[in-house]
C-alpha cells in the first residue's frame, strides 16, 4: 500500500501490526516513513523516536529521523542524527549524503563538498555529483561545478531513455539541466511530467528540490518560474 501511494490503507495495516505487537521495530520506522511521505512530520518524528528508543543502533532509522528534521529545518538535530549513523556506520553513503545536503543549505560549502566527495567515492550517484555542484557554484568555482552537472545529466540522461516515466529521475534530470543553465530542456523535461502522469508525491518532490535550490540561489529566475508551474498542477 505504501509503494502505492495508498496511505490512509498502509497506515491501517501498520497501525495494525504494532497493535498486535507494539515492538515491532520494522512496522513502527515504516509507519514513520509513510508519514514522512504524507509530510506529516510530527508523526514521523515520534514513530523514528520509539524505534530508535527500541533498537538504538538501527542506522537506517537513525539517518531516517536526520531527513525527518532536515525537512523540518531543524538542522542541527539532522546533523546530529547523520553524525551517528556515520559514527556507527562509517560507509553509509546515504547519512553522508544526507549530512551534506544539510551542510549545503547550512552554507557551509567546504563541509558539503568533502561529504558529498566521500560519498561519490563509495556510490558515484547522479544526484550526489549535483549536490557537489551547487556547492562548487555557491563558492564562484564554475569550471568544477560545471563538470559536476554534466556528469549528473549523463548519468539521468541515460536512465531517462531506458525509462522515461521514472518521474523521480525525470524531476531530477529536468533540475540538473536548470542548475546547468539549460533551462529550454528543463522545461521541456517538467512540463513533459506534468502532462504523462507524474504522482502527486514526485511533484511534491520536486517542489521540496526546487526550494532547496532556491535556499542557496534565490534570485534565479526560471526555477522560480518551475516551481510555480509544479505548484499550480498539485
Amino acid at each position: 500500500y505504501r509503494l502505492m501511494e495508498r496511505y490512509p490503507e498502509a497506515l491501517q495495516d501498520f497501525d495494525l501490526a504494532i497493535q498486535l505487537d507494539p515492538k515491532y521495530t520494522w512496522a513502527i520506522a515504516n509507519r514513520g516513513d509513510t508519514y514522512r511521505l504524507m509530510e506529516r512530520y510530527p508523526e514521523a518524528l515520534q514513530d523514528f523516536n520509539l524505534a530508535i528508543q527500541l533498537y538504538p543502533k538501527d542506522t537506517w532509522a537513525i539517518a531516517n529521523r536526520g531527513e525527518i528534521y532536515r525537512l523540518m529545518k531543524q538542522y542541527p538535530e539532522a546533523l546530529q542524527d547523520f553524525n551517528l549513523a556515520i559514527q556507527l556506520d562509517p560507509k553509509y553513503t546515504w547519512a553522508i549524503a544526507g549530512r551534506g545536503e544539510t551542510y549545503l543549505i547550512l552554507k557551509k560549502y567546504n563541509q558539503a563538498i568533502e561529504d558529498l566527495s566521500q560519498a561519490i567515492d563509495l556510490d558515484s550517484g547522479d544526484w550526489l555529483f549535483y549536490i557537489r555542484a551547487l556547492a562548487y557554484q555557491a563558492l564562484n568555482q564554475t569550471e568544477t561545478a560545471k563538470g559536476d552537472l554534466e556528469k549528473a545529466i549523463q548519468l539521468a540522461q541515460q536512465q531517462y531513455e531506458k525509462e522515461p516515466k521514472n518521474w523521480n529521475n525525470t524531476f531530477n534530470l529536468a533540475i540538473y539541466n536548470l542548475a546547468a543553465q539549460y533551462h529550454q530542456p528543463a522545461t521541456t523535461l517538467y512540463e513533459y511530467a506534468l502532462v504523462n502522469g507524474a504522482t502527486s508525491d514526485n511533484i511534491h518532490e520536486a517542489i521540496r528540490d526546487l526550494n532547496d535550490f532556491l535556499t542557496i540561489f534565490p534570485d534565479h529566475v526560471e526555477a522560480q518560474s518551475m516551481r510555480l508551474l509544479l505548484q499550480s498542477s498539485v
